[in-house]
């Protein structure tokens, strides 16, 4: 989110004007941004390390300029002409640029020749020029009124830098993170250091103590913070703002207040160890996706409403008077819980520095830390794809003689737009057309006036290769169109011959076409499984590293036929179709378990409640715990009621024979005894918080058997069976000495019983859902 409201700087504002040379003339350029409040003093473009890409990028999207206008002169502009998140949209920032363009020309006084062309910034093809028009901007009369401007003088062998921008790829900047919130974050979160205390303590496991509880204190601190946004504003707030405006305005904070009152209450319990707090919170704080990418809407209704309605604007700075005497404005308390969530994994790191390896707690830390930091990249995801879907409800607002019954949203994100000329080589006709590259298919448009677009056709990628040609250009009476490439139709049954203006645009266009599709074809990648990209509805783990698909659209591959879904990246490690992924190696004392429906082997806690997560109620398994100790090397994981419950097996020596149990109500001789015992009598004894009717009902593994021949059955307890029919195995205990538990379909209905292990013949173990 950028803040439309910065300060001004005085600070060097008597410095003369510099004439800066050739290396310098961009870092003046930022120093006078500077001043001016439009970046901060830690700004990556003002860091040691700085390099002219890092200002570059900062501009490119025009929203900067744009503010910096409204700054200079807050009556030139009206900042609801400027997207303020276009999401490097070529259409869309151009608009903003020719924004920026305009008022430079009729409320500044610039004259053509002062400014720059708008492809000159965003494809960094003059960017030097950028830096010139910035310079007389600074030295007009409305700019030096406030703050001294600078210049430079003209440089003979000024290409080279400025050249080579063009081959500058983006950095990887979290875009939803704002410098001007931390001061803001700071000061109300953090804990009055004692800094003599602080010199004092030496032993490592003193400073863990003292990381511990300044995240208890902190988290204190945040509480109070989201109990007054709640109480002391939004409750506050109802008679005078709608229920609509309160809930953007406030979305999610009663949920947060929620969340994190028994969020605390846990961390201040001390029997309770701190990672698996951490852990069990971890899909609650996915609320911080929606809080998080509608921050910025919520700051832009509540200043529209103070705008309008002077009597809510009033009662808000009242509200603020008695909440922290004016100190702080409620927009910018509204930012804190975004910096919290985002802060969580690297307190832990701290937290993991100070504490031995050899700590019990040290690899559960480690863990923890990596399912804040998945949190993290699944908030920042959910706001990049929050954004995405605004610029393809623009492109879609935009684009007129649109015929086609399915939204935008279903093509995907916008990965490229951009002007290009294209011949069809079924008609021979050379159009130039405006495109937007979605990750399915690639659409090609007419441009018209005031950034219009009128749809002409549509490519999608399942038809479509691309050819890239020799990197030389074309001579032609048209040179300026000179590097071509060729999209390849219906296995070269038909093509097309595109061309674009620069060797970078053609590398980039290319790119992006063979990125898209090779995400669909996925020809490279070697499974059983029938993958295609999907969009899903709820937040879901990948089946095999157990982190999230993150964001909204397209987040990972599901398969057609078994339902599992995945990363990318994770496709070939993802198992066989209807089979689970490989797992880890048995121990030699695990050996006689190894055949068990419900034995997984090795396997932590995060992976088997990603696992049981799409399971029936009811579905368990047993694994042996990673780096535990014998007397708890297994653990019971249970899906139950929605929620997935994980319990220690522990096991003592009584006399010569090894006992287990779950609780010390009841022991058992062996593993197979006590699952025998759940399959059959309540776990309510044995673990809180479980209802009486709790049992260990599916195996996590499942077998597909066909009947031999014809079992009729003697109770009700039991299952009949036809020669020919399938039956699932459901368990291989718990009745009789060579009987299993399994169910078949008769007349369409589903029946579930025993039978004789000798009447049918296994054909394969399933991973079912």
């Amino acid at each position: 989110m950028r803040n439309v409201s910065l300060s001004i700087t005085r600070k060097h504002s008597t410095m003369a004007a510099a004439c800066a040379s050739n290396d310098e003339f961009w870092k003046e350029c930022a120093s006078w941004l500077t001043r001016w409040g439009m970046l901060k003093t830690d700004h990556r473009a003002n860091l040691p390390s700085a390099a002219i890409g890092d200002l570059a990028h900062t501009l490119r999207d025009g929203v900067l300029l744009c503010t910096l206008l409204s700054k200079i002169d807050p009556h030139c502009i009206d900042m609801k002409l400027v997207n303020l998140k276009p999401a490097l949209a070529r259409f869309l920032c151009l608009r903003n640029i020719l924004l920026f363009l305009n008022i430079c020309r009729h409320g500044f006084g610039l004259k053509e020749s002062d400014l720059f062309e708008e492809g000159m910034l965003f494809d960094f093809n003059n960017f030097y020029k950028v830096l010139c028009t910035l310079s007389k901007l600074s030295l007009t009369p409305k700019a030096v009124k406030s703050i001294q401007g600078f210049c430079a003088q003209t440089e003979k062998n000024r290409d080279d830098i400025y050249q080579s921008l063009k081959t500058i790829e983006p950095p990887s900047y979290n875009t939803y993170y704002d410098d001007g919130m931390e001061d803001t974050y700071q000061t109300i979160i953090q804990v009055t250091e004692n800094r003599e205390l602080r010199l004092q303590v030496d032993e490592p496991s003193e400073k863990r103590d003292y990381v511990i509880k300044e995240l208890v204190d902190t988290e204190k601190n945040y509480v109070d913070v989201l109990c007054k946004l709640h109480r002391n504003f939004m409750l506050k707030l109802n008679y005078f703002i709608s229920k609509d405006h309160l809930d953007i305005i406030f979305y999610h904070v009663p949920e947060l207040y929620e969340i994190h009152k028994e969020f605390l209450n846990q961390l201040s319990n001390k029997s309770t160890k701190l990672s698996s707090i951490f852990i069990s919170h971890k899909d609650k704080f996915l609320v911080y996706g929606g809080y998080c990418s509608n921050l910025s809407n919520a700051c832009t209704t509540l200043q529209d409403i103070c705008d309008r309605q002077p009597e809510v604007f009033n009662k808000i700075e009242e509200l603020e008077k008695q909440d922290n005497n004016g100190k702080f404005k409620l927009r910018d308390v509204l930012s804190v819980p975004m910096q919290r969530v985002l802060k969580y994994h690297l307190l832990l790191e701290r937290l993991i520095e100070l504490t031995d390896t050899k700590h019990e707690e040290y690899k559960d830390l480690k863990r923890a830390r990596e399912c804040m930091l998945d949190v993290a990249e699944y908030i920042n995801e959910y706001a990049r794809d929050t954004e995405q879907l605004t610029v393809i409800k623009q492109v879609r607002e935009n684009i007129t003689n649109w015929d086609n019954t399915k939204s935008l949203e279903h093509y995907g994100k916008l990965i490229k737009d951009g002007e290009i000329k294209i011949k069809p080589h079924d008609d021979g006709k050379l159009r130039i057309r405006y495109v937007f590259i979605f990750q399915k298919c690639m659409i090609l448009c007419k441009s018209l006036k005031d950034n219009k677009f009128m749809y002409r056709d549509m490519l999608n990628f399942h038809d479509i290769t691309v050819d890239e040609g020799n990197s030389r250009p074309v001579l032609s009476q048209n040179a300026r169109w000179s590097y071509q490439w060729i999209l390849v139709k219906n296995v070269q049954q038909t093509g097309y011959t595109c061309s674009v203006r620069t060797p970078e645009l053609k590398a980039q266009m290319i790119k992006a076409l063979r990125d898209c599709i090779n995400n669909i074809k996925l020809s490279s990648i070697k499974t059983s499984h029938k993958y295609e990209m999907f969009t899903f509805e709820k937040p879901m783990t990948c089946t095999h590293c157990s982190k999230y698909l993150k964001g909204l659209i397209y987040q990972g591959y599901k398969c057609k036929e078994c339902g599992i879904g995945v990363h990318k990246e994770c496709i070939s490690n993802s198992g066989h179709c209807g089979i689970p992924p490989p797992l880890p190696p048995l121990h030699t004392a695990d050996e006689h378990l190894k055949d068990k429906l419900w034995f997984v082997g090795e396997m932590d806690r995060h992976i088997s409640s990603a696992k049981l997560q799409l399971r029936a109620n009811g579905t368990y398994l047993v694994r042996v715990r990673p780096q535990s100790e014998n007397k708890e090397r297994y653990a019971l994981s249970l899906k139950t009621d929605g929620t997935i419950k994980h319990m220690k097996i522990f096991s003592n020596m009584d006399g010569s024979t090894q006992k287990f149990y779950l609780s010390t109500a009841k022991y058992f001789n062996s593993i197979e005894k006590l699952v025998e015992n759940y399959q059959m009598y309540s776990l309510k004894d044995s673990f809180e918080g479980l209802n009486e009717h709790t049992k260990l009902e599916y195996p996590f593994k499942q077998m597909r058997a066909i009947a031999s021949r014809d079992f009729e059955a003697q109770d009700v307890q039991q299952l009949p069976l036809r020669n020919g029919q399938e039956v699932i195995v459901l368990c291989q205990e718990g009745y009789r000495k060579g009987w299993w538990k399994g169910s078949n379909h008769v007349n369409g209905r589903a029946k579930t019983g025993f039978f004789p292990s000798e009447f049918v013949n296994v054909k394969e173990v399933l991973h079912t859902h």
